[in-house]
């Protein structure tokens, strides 16, 4: 898709990752579960990038970035919990509130996908709230399906929030 680019993240990332966390901040919290208040300090974000980082290195994890045409970060998009036994993965993704309905999520998962394949997984899962409409929506057209109801997938705003586990058989 013209417009977005994608990147694997480095450890020079920290101010980047940074403001874009800070800024997207109320929005991501209105959805998913809220990270904690010390993640927004700059020492702290070092060390989960370092933390991803070395995930990486031992193949258990693809962290990315996602950036317009002017270079802005507009997302972020990973590959996690690599199992090498099952071949298998979950993928997640945020996107900044301005950039959301636009094709970002979906291009980011497809990047995704095509890293999955190239990395030899065979089955990418990812968890959405039941209320989460629109990111369960990309999965669906990316051909996720519904495998399991999670009664409590994240605490948002004080709430347990229920939602599914999909899947996708690459």
């Amino acid at each position: 898709m013209p417009g977005y680019s994608i990147r694997a993240l480095q450890p020079d990332d920290v101010e980047v990752v940074l403001q874009f966390e800070l800024a997207h901040k109320s929005f991501f919290e209105r959805s998913i579960e809220a990270r904690p208040d010390d993640f927004y300090q700059p020492e702290a974000l070092q060390q989960h990038i370092a933390e991803f980082l070395l995930l990486e290195q031992q193949a258990l994890a693809l962290p990315t970035l996602i950036f317009n045409t002017d270079k802005e970060l507009i997302g972020r998009a990973n590959i996690k919990d690599i199992d090498q036994l099952t071949k298998s993965a979950y993928v997640g993704y945020r996107i900044a509130e301005h950039w959301s309905g636009k094709g970002v999520a979906s291009f980011a998962l497809y990047e995704l996908i095509q890293q999955a394949k190239q990395m030899g997984l065979m089955v990418l899962f990812a968890c959405v709230a039941t209320e989460n409409k629109a990111s369960m929506q990309v999965l669906k057209k990316a051909g996720f399906q519904q495998m399991e109801t999670i009664p409590q997938v994240a605490i948002v705003q004080g709430k347990a929030v229920a939602g599914y586990l999909m899947w996708l058989k690459l």
